[in-house]
């Protein structure tokens, strides 16, 4: 076997990247063909590590260690709730991405409407619209890209070349694709299934004699 790439910029060991190797590849595979499953756990650690980063900044920055260490607790409380609530922030930062394009500056004049307001509220209504409804799909196209991608970097770490790793990852992506939005649909309609008919109404009561 070829001895593993090295890593640009990087003094890895040959057991530092096959063990690297390893862990992209491991999870690759588990993002392409479960990541539907994993998506809340994983955003939930990713929100809390940026809540908090983002916390500890702010009270670093007013108060010293102290305050920065509480306001990271905060930080990363709110950010596990927003980012496993991300269908409900998707549209929020559309909406403000558009706002800030368009040329907002969130002055309001009596009488007249923004153009940038009423555009970013559209965007907001379509794009929450979307994710609502295609949420779960479109989280299993993601996910199966991020395994594709990382079974890719691993297998290149491995010296398996660059087309060979590009078309494993292609592959992979594609598979797990196909694997994820057949589960979820099978999973849909168990739902549909499983919702409990309504009751017969009651027979009209015999008439009075």
């Amino acid at each position: 076997m070829a001895p593993p790439a090295a890593v640009p910029g990087l003094n890895f060991g040959p057991e530092v990247t096959y063990i690297l190797a390893a862990v992209l590849i491991i999870t690759g595979l588990a993002l392409a063909f479960w990541g539907h499953g994993l998506w809340s756990t994983v955003m939930s650690m990713i929100g809390a590590l940026l809540g908090s980063a983002v916390g500890f900044l702010f009270g670093a920055a007013l108060g010293g260690l102290i305050p920065g260490l509480i306001l990271a607790l905060v930080g990363a409380v709110i950010g596990s709730i927003l980012f496993t609530k991300l269908v409900k922030v998707v549209g929020l930062l559309a909406a403000a991405l558009v706002y800030g394009l368009l040329g907002g500056q969130a002055r309001f004049t009596q009488g007249q409407l923004d153009p940038a307001l009423i555009g970013a509220l559209l965007v907001l209504i379509v794009v929450f619209g979307i994710s609502y409804y295609f949420i779960d799909d479109i989280i299993g196209i993601i996910t199966a890209a991020i395994g594709g991608l990382l079974l890719a970097l691993g297998l290149f770490l491995l010296s398996a070349g660059t087309v060979t790793a590009g078309l494993a990852g292609l592959g992979v992506f594609l598979l797990g694709a196909l694997v994820q939005t057949a589960a979820i649909k099978k999973k849909k309609r168990a739902q549909m299934r499983a919702v409990p008919t309504p009751p017969p109404p009651p027979p009209p009561p015999p008439p009075a004699l």
